[in-house]
């Protein structure tokens, strides 16, 4: 089974890290104005773990 990410939106103070980091993945709705994960096949693993850790909320993880 892949791996998705997963932001805990109660703890995300929009910083914006992870979207810089991996912009492919991550990404703010203009409607809502939270951070969303876009629908794809395949996460960049290497990628969303960099995001991961450098998130001052240690929002992001992984669901299976």
């Amino acid at each position: 089974m892949a791996k998705i990410p997963y932001v805990d939106l109660s703890c995300c103070n929009l910083c914006e890290a992870c979207i810089e980091i991996c912009p492919q993945v991550f990404a703010i709705n203009p409607e809502t104005e939270l951070l969303v994960i876009q629908s794809l096949d395949h996460y960049p693993e290497e990628l969303v773990e960099e995001a991961m850790a450098f998130c001052p909320g240690d929002c992001i993880s992984w669901e299976e």
